[in-house]
């Protein structure tokens, strides 16, 4: 879930709107790129709180395990349990300032490893 606002209530309280999978009250989440570990105290779609939400839907999410200065408006709400989905055959929505367009990933040239930030010599995994 991409991050379009945040304010302090009663905790941090992120707003964005879930694009795959789905959100419980409950689930261990990552916020990334920081990588930071969250918990998901209770999830909130118009007014109503509910106990889970798909995709599409609007939320506010409240979190524990972070403060609200440590987000960025862009940052990610990612499940802990999510694989990398980054290979060929990959759809996904690209936005470059007010651009949006429909793209599929067709090959991976390179692959670049996290610890070292360099391009891995192996061929990528996808």
């Amino acid at each position: 879930m991409p991050m379009i606002d945040k304010f302090k209530d009663i905790g941090t309280v992120v707003m964005g709107k879930t694009e795959s999978g789905s959100i419980r009250e409950g689930d261990n989440m990552l916020i990334m790129p920081d990588k930071a570990q969250v918990k998901v105290l209770a999830l909130y779609c118009d007014e109503d709180k509910v106990r889970h939400a798909g995709p599409g839907e609007n939320l506010r999410v409240r979190l524990s395990g972070i403060e609200e200065e440590d987000i960025v408006e862009g940052f990610v709400l990612c499940s802990v349990d999510f694989g990398a989905i980054f290979c060929a055959g990959y759809k996904a929505i690209l936005h470059i300032h007010a651009i949006v367009e429909e793209c599929e990933i067709i090959e991976s040239i390179e692959q670049i490893d996290p610890k070292t930030r360099k391009p891995m010599k192996k061929k990528p995994l996808c």
